[in-house]
């Protein structure tokens, strides 16, 4: 899909500099290199506090949940992402690799044959903004280690008793419990190709499926197999053999506590937020791809996507 040429060639005006683009794949090389944390930003989060990293991972999964939201609504209203995108505050973009002013520049124009730009960009950017969630969790272990040995120096320093010693598993069970809003992408190489009988969902585009009532059928997300019953009571059996329901609307699949259907936090080549799923009308099912990894569906389930 990301290999459609443009009929014209489309130009974004960067900070005074117009850059154009023919097609998808330039747009989406060009902003491949904007997903990871700069070396300055590094060493502005490895000054913060505690306090102030949890301040911002919260911050991060309120814009992430919203840049969720615009994808789901613009599958649901083609046309209305150039709206939704600019009603986003500009000032909610970071500066790194110039998002904010890349962001303005898509506002700008008005004709919906940007729309596919913008939605590679939101992907894009939701991508940035794992990787910087995935590095202040890594600052904030080793920032809380830092006190809790400060602390126990300052114990035996004023002679004061040793505290009692807690238990390892209840230990793990809280930090898993503290560091969960910091939930961060995998940084495994990316899944190679599956099974010939399996095709990868387009990242970020709405793929319909009809399968035939009563049908059951395996999917994946990523390498990790599920499977999908399309009975009566339409539900999900993750792989771990637990059942989920699916309701009305749409049901976001993923590692984050916000997804509708949470998989195990083990799973890190699963995004945190990676699939969404919506039963439509007459039994049509509604799939969208929002991960690193990739999900994948039958192959003989897929429609037929046009090649350009």
């Amino acid at each position: 899909m990301l290999e459609k040429l443009f009929a014209k060639t489309l130009t974004l005006n960067i900070n005074g500099e117009d850059i154009s683009f023919n097609s998808l794949v330039e747009f989406e090389f060009a902003l491949g290199g904007r997903t990871n944390v700069p070396a300055t930003k590094l060493a502005d989060l490895m000054m913060l506090p505690p306090a102030d990293l949890k301040r911002e991972a919260k911050s991060i999964k309120q814009v992430e949940k919203r840049f969720v939201d615009i994808l789901s609504n613009s599958i649901e209203h083609p046309g209305e992402i150039g709206k939704l995108v600019r009603e986003v505050d500009i000032q909610v973009f970071s500066n790194d690799y110039e998002w904010r002013a890349i962001f303005k520049a898509l506002n700008q124009q008005h004709s919906d044959e940007y729309d596919e730009l913008r939605r590679i960009a939101v992907v894009k950017y939701m991508q940035y903004l794992r990787s910087r969630q995935d590095v202040i969790k890594q600052t904030y272990k080793v920032k809380t280690k830092e006190v809790e040995a400060r602390e126990r120096s300052g114990d035996r320093n004023t002679g004061q008793a040793a505290r009692p010693q807690s238990n390892p598993l209840e230990d793990t069970k809280d930090s898993l419990k503290e560091t969960s809003i910091f939930d961060s992408i995998s940084v495994e190489a990316p899944l190679e190709a599956l099974e010939s009988t399996f095709k990868r969902l387009p990242k970020g585009e709405a793929i319909i499926i009809e399968p035939p009532a009563g049908a059951e059928f395996e999917f994946r997300l990523s390498k990790h197999v599920f499977t999908f019953h399309n009975d009566e009571s339409i539900h999900i059996t993750d792989n771990q053999g637990n059942e989920h329901a699916l309701g009305t609307g749409k049901t976001i699949l993923g590692r984050d506590a916000v997804c509708n259907i949470t998989v195990g936090t083990g799973l890190r080549d699963v995004s945190r937020m990676h699939l969404i799923i919506e039963p439509l009308e007459e039994g049509a099912i509604r799939f969208t791809d929002l991960s690193s990894h990739g999900s994948f569906l039958p192959s003989s389930l897929m429609p037929e996507l046009e090649e350009f």
